[in-house]
Formats: structure tokens, C-alpha cells, sequence
């Protein structure tokens, strides 16, 4: 799809959801504006700032310590940033480009793979988090059942993740009979692109790294469930961890729904949605679901207003500014993959891997 007509339908997409919040009860939101406690806006911003260091520390780890925590907070800022402001959603793969720029640079595709197996771990821990929604929430006994199936699947994924760090031999194994079994796929590099990722998940195979990391990651989203709840005190008397949980997964997942840039709509839809299933309000539509909207509203500009200052301020620190990162990022998507020695060296290059771990 075009780029102008992905913007256009990302604009209708935004605009059709902010009506069908608001519709013609402008006024009601304008009231609960009026009455909402902004105080709890202040600890609210505190613990998402600490959840994006807790974030970075794991991203340090994962690169396994060859970049500084300090550099690793401002760059994590700078993806976020780029995400979150601007229409190509190139936060990741700028991240991985200015890994290449450091004293001591890291390979953009082996940077990128630690993004990735961040991107698998924070999947699995909003699995977790949603399979505890559906055990807290009062709902039918098979959606609990389905709440814990969810849980235990993505604890499982996480096994087969420290397993594929630990033992890449089978997972090649395995793919070299998919590749063999199916030729077809060869035309899509997949033993490159698994070599790759197979190289950035390696601090993994370490347990004591791979502890660490999880260790990190659950920090993370504590302190963004924290931050959620906190929040809740600024529209509601009596906020709940079920309530919790549904804003946090359901706002996270919002990322996914095509938008205007800065995700304006679908962001609050989400809240929304979640503060509903979570009880917090009688109905998702207006006039009832203003409180929501408001809190989605608030939430929303104070994201945004701390991944812009920390963005900018990672910028500075860099020494980079937002076009040379954006054309770094885009010339790197483009760029052919390298070629990879055989199978055999391939093998070879994943064992001294691991020996430099242990």
C-alpha cells in the first residue's frame, strides 16, 4: 500500500473511532475534564519513565553488556520516539542503526535480533497478563479456562525461546529438514535471517543472563501496571487489578490498529474497551464511557509528551538528529542481507557464540 494511502486510511480509521467516542456528548467529556484529579498525573509519568529504564537495562543485557545503560536509555528513547510521533513506525529498526555508531558498534542485524526477542518477551508477559484478566474478571467459566490455557502457552513459548538460546543446533536441524522438505523456501533466506536471530538471542542461553532479563522484564511492566493503576485514581474512586490489566494489554495492543501518526484514536478506543471489560465503566459508548475518554486522552498526551522529551533529549545526546536517523533506518531495511558462510561454519559460529557467553 501507497504511503499517502495508508496516511488517508489511517486518518479515517482515527476519525471514525474518536466519533463513535464522543458522538454528540462533547459535553460530557468537558464535565469529567472539569472533576478529574490531575495530581495523579505527576507518579503516573514517574513510573512510566522508570519502566522505560527498566526496559533499557534489559535491552543492555540482551546485548550482552556491549552497550552502556546510558546509551542504551537514550536510544530505547529514540525508538520510541519515532514510533510513537512520526508515520513510519521505524523506532526499531532505527535502534539496531544507531547500535553501528557507538566507540564500540554492534552489528545492525544482531542489535535488531535482541529487539526482536524483546518484542517476543514483552508478547509473552501481555499473554500472562491477559490470561489473569480473564481469571480475575467475573466471566463464564470457559473464558477463565481460556485465560489460563493463554498463560500457560505463552510460559511455554518462553521455555521454547531459552531452549532454541540454549540448543540452536535443533532449531537448525529442524529448519535445514523444513528447507529440505520444502524448497521453496529458500527463496526467502530463512537460514540467514534464523542465523541472525539465532546470534542475538545468545546471551540467553546463559541462565544467569537469561534470569536477569526476565527478571528485568517483569520490572518493566510492573512499573507500567503501577502506572495504570495510579492513573485510574485520577477518574475513579476504586480502581482494580483486573481493571488494570485490561488498560494495559488492550492500550499496548492498540499499536497494531492503523492510525494517523501519534496512534490518536485508536489508542483511546482501546482504554476505552479495557476500562469497559474491566468494569470500570457501565458502557463503552457516550455519555457513559466519558470518564474513559478522558483518562484515555490524558494517557495518551502524557506517553507522547515523555517520548518526545526523552526522544529528543537521546537525540542530543547521540549526536544525531531525527532525518539522519530515519534515512539511516530506511537505507538499512533496503539493504540485501549478507551473505552467510555454510551450515557447517554457520554451526561453528553459533558454538563460539555460546563459549563467549559462558
Amino acid at each position: 500500500m501507497k504511503k499517502w494511502l495508508s496516511f488517508v486510511f489511517g486518518f479515517v480509521i482515527s476519525i471514525g473511532i474518536i466519533y463513535l467516542l464522543v458522538g454528540q456528548d462533547i459535553g460530557a467529556v468537558g464535565d469529567e475534564l472539569s472533576k478529574a484529579r490531575y495530581i495523579y498525573i505527576l507518579p503516573t509519568g514517574l513510573f512510566l519513565v522508570i519502566s522505560l529504564l527498566t526496559r533499557a537495562i534489559r535491552w543492555h543485557f540482551l546485548l550482552n553488556r556491549k552497550v552502556s545503560v546510558l546509551h542504551s536509555f537514550h536510544i530505547t528513547n529514540v525508538g520510541y520516539f519515532l514510533s510513537g510521533v512520526l508515520p513510519l513506525r521505524i523506532g526499531d529498526v532505527a535502534r539496531a542503526w544507531m547500535t553501528t555508531r557507538l566507540d564500540e558498534p554492534v552489528a545492525a542485524f544482531t542489535a535488531l535480533s535482541t529487539i526482536v526477542v524483546e518484542r517476543l518477551l514483552d508478547m509473552l508477559a501481555l499473554l500472562i497478563m491477559m490470561g489473569m484478566m480473564l481469571v480475575l474478571l467475573d466471566v463464564p467459566r470457559e473464558l477463565t479456562s481460556i485465560g489460563i490455557v493463554i498463560a500457560a502457552a505463552a510460559f511455554s513459548g518462553g521455555i521454547i525461546l531459552a531452549g532454541i538460546a540454549a540448543k540452536p543446533q535443533w532449531a537448525f536441524n529442524i529448519l535445514h529438514r523444513l528447507l529440505a522438505r520444502f524448497p521453496i523456501l529458500n527463496r526467502l533466506d530463512l537460514e540467514n535471517r534464523f542465523q541472525h536471530f539465532v546470534d542475538g538471542i545468545q546471551p540467553m542461553s546463559h541462565p544467569r543472563v537469561a534470569v536477569t532479563v526476565l527478571i528485568w522484564t517483569s520490572f518493566s511492566w510492573f512499573w507500567s501496571l503501577a502506572a495504570g493503576y495510579v492513573l485510574l485514581f485520577m477518574m475513579f474512586d476504586v480502581p482494580t487489578l483486573a481493571a488494570t490489566l485490561s488498560l494495559i494489554v488492550f492500550s499496548t495492543m492498540s499499536v497494531a490498529v492503523p492510525a494517523v501518526p501519534g496512534n490518536l484514536g485508536p489508542f483511546e478506543g482501546a482504554v476505552v474497551g479495557g476500562l469497559w471489560i474491566g468494569g470500570m465503566i457501565p458502557a463503552a459508548t457516550s455519555p457513559e464511557n466519558a470518564p474513559a475518554v478522558v483518562l484515555g486522552v490524558v494517557l495518551h498526551a502524557l506517553t507522547l509528551t515523555i517520548y518526545v522529551t526523552l526522544g529528543l533529549t537521546g537525540l542530543w545526546v547521540e549526536q544525531a538528529s531525527v532525518r539522519q536517523v530515519t534515512e539511516g533506518a530506511q537505507e538499512f531495511v533496503h539493504q540485501e542481507p549478507t551473505e552467510l558462510p555454510s551450515s557447517t561454519k554457520a554451526m561453528r559460529s553459533v558454538d563460539m557464540a555460546q563459549e563467549s557467553v559462558s
